[in-house]
């Protein structure tokens, strides 16, 4: 029976932009789900790569699971635009998310299709993640919030849901014809859930690592941080005044302490800090990668100065 003739539960939307190395990888997790009332629909947000040929040849042997879409030009909006073009071709009641440098564990989506089953009133479900680097080694672990009340204080704070762990309940949303609110050119998820949550939607995190979440230093929301932090600010402003949303104490604090730390301190510093706080690398390990790359920046330096007296 052809899968595309029948209306899946779920559909699995994969933005993709020049992830050659971890593409197939990320896709044939999906692929091997032990839940499979699933369509899978990639976008390739105009890589310049070989990603589009790694999607293409899975499309064309697992036709029945995988709709495939090449857009021409790079949106530039961290994979939601492409994100949103997904949704629009998406047929499935429960939308989950997924990125193309990450991997999903086989039991991911019966675990969130169970949850959001036995939960109706639940308008997203995550998980929390290992955290593994380019050669898929574990280094560490994202554990999220799960009740609905610590996650809803936690997000003048943070982003508390992993965004490639997120199962998200159509009819929610705030907007039937997207699935992201675009605003920025980034950290436009951090708004669109915002929003929900600040609208009284309800949302939960599983404890199940059923994720497992690449950090190789081009992640979307890792890379520039400045830059990023400066659209988590507006945003966090933007609830303030047009959705009511009132912090703690404590994340007032928390905000105010990342201020000062992110326009005082170098991008280096700042995403490796980043790292220790949210318990993704270990003080150690932290340590181990900024002697790495303070090397690394020695040895630049002096090839530059060598090349300099040479010339």
């Amino acid at each position: 029976m052809n899968q595309k003739n029948n209306k899946p539960l779920v559909s699995v939307i994969l933005p993709v932009y020049n992830a050659q190395d971890y593409v197939a990888e990320a896709i044939e997790s999906i692929l091997g789900q032990t839940y499979q009332n699933f369509e899978l629909i990639i976008v390739d947000d105009a890589s310049q790569d070989n990603s589009w040929k790694i999607i293409a040849d899975l499309r064309n042997k697992h036709p029945q699971k995988i709709t495939a879409i090449r857009l021409r030009e790079n949106r530039n909006k961290g994979g939601d635009e492409a994100g949103n073009v997904a949704f629009r071709h998406a047929k499935g009641e429960f939308i989950a998310r997924m990125d193309a440098d990450d991997i999903a564990e086989s039991n991911r989506l019966a675990k969130q299709v169970e949850f959001l089953l036995k939960n109706p009133q639940i308008a997203i479900v995550g998980s929390s993640a290992k955290v593994i680097n380019v050669n898929g080694d574990e280094v560490g672990s994202k554990l999220a919030l799960q009740k609905h009340q610590e996650i809803y204080q936690q997000y003048f704070s943070f982003h508390p849901m992993i965004h490639p762990t997120l199962v998200i309940r159509r009819s929610m949303l705030l907007d039937a014809k997207n699935l992201y609110l675009i605003k920025f050119n980034s950290n436009n998820d951090y708004l669109t859930f915002f929003t929900m949550i600040s609208s009284g939607l309800k949302f939960a995190n599983l404890p199940d690592q059923l994720l497992k979440y690449r950090i190789h230093g081009q992640n979307d929301s890792l890379s520039q941080v400045k830059r990023t932090f400066a659209n988590t600010l507006k945003i966090r402003l933007k609830m303030l005044k047009e959705q009511g949303y009132r912090p703690t104490l404590a994340a007032w604090i928390k905000c105010l302490a990342q201020m000062i730390l992110v326009y005082l301190m170098p991008e280096l510093l700042i995403f490796n800090l980043y790292l220790l706080v949210r318990g993704i690398y270990t003080p150690t390990q932290v340590f181990q990668k900024l002697i790495v790359e303070i090397i690394k920046g020695l040895n630049v330096t002096n090839k530059k100065q060598l090349l300099v007296r040479n010339y």
